[in-house]
């Protein structure tokens, strides 16, 4: 980015204010949002070079960079969070996002993350970085299974229940109780008590079977 970037703010008013208040001399605001649905259409009429999205707006935060993302390739989008959630940080950058900055952002932390972004560097707090990367590691290791099946088996391990995987994942339980069902015979264990208690001490340790 050269100059000041365009910036999209998806967050409630009064956040969105303070925002606007304390990036007023870092970036032009290009459009705000206080939902989903309305930021998607707001990035992909403004095309933003930025995005800070909440992740507790109306439509999910997830949802919101997944679809601006889509909307328009080339912005960088910022979840912001009310606090560290390692499941959240996750589902954020699967869905496009470039950073995730939990707890509560004053004006020259703000600063600094749009100076980052706009030097193509990643926004990540140093102390979710190993718990990103072996979360990735271990989906990379666990070869054979799909995207879907090894996210499953991260929340599994994380020692989320059924009802909460389908929550955060948006699917319905009895999906989820079918891909524990494929994960168990993939990757060879008896049941999912088995398969948690692998899940929690390593995933590199599951191995898919080999199939004739």
């Amino acid at each position: 980015m050269s100059g000041r970037p365009t910036l999209m703010i998806v967050e409630n008013e009064a956040i969105r204010a303070g925002i606007r208040l304390a990036l007023a001399d870092e970036a032009i605001v290009c459009a705000e949002a206080w939902d989903a649905e309305t930021a998607i259409r707001a990035a992909m009429r403004t095309q933003p070079d930025l995005c800070l999205v909440g992740s507790q707006i109306p439509g999910g935060g997830v949802a919101a960079v997944r679809g601006i993302c889509r909307a328009a390739p080339r912005c960088a989008a910022v979840v912001l969070a009310p606090h560290h959630d390692v499941d959240e940080l996750i589902d954020v950058v699967r869905a496009g996002a470039v950073g995730y900055v939990p707890g509560t952002s004053v004006a020259d932390r703000l600063q600094r993350i749009v100076r980052a972004v706009a030097a193509n560097e990643a926004v990540v707090p140093r102390s979710m970085v190993l718990e990103l990367l072996m979360e990735m590691r271990n989906v990379g290791s666990a070869g054979g299974l799909s995207s879907r099946e090894s996210q499953v088996l991260g929340m599994l391990r994380r020692g989320h229940s059924t009802a909460e995987i389908a929550e955060r994942i948006e699917i319905a339980p009895v999906t989820v109780r079918r891909h524990i069902s494929e994960l168990v015979h993939k990757l060879g264990v008896a049941d999912r008590s088995e398969l948690v208690g692998a899940a929690a001490q390593s995933v590199p340790q599951l191995r898919p079977r080999r199939t004739a």
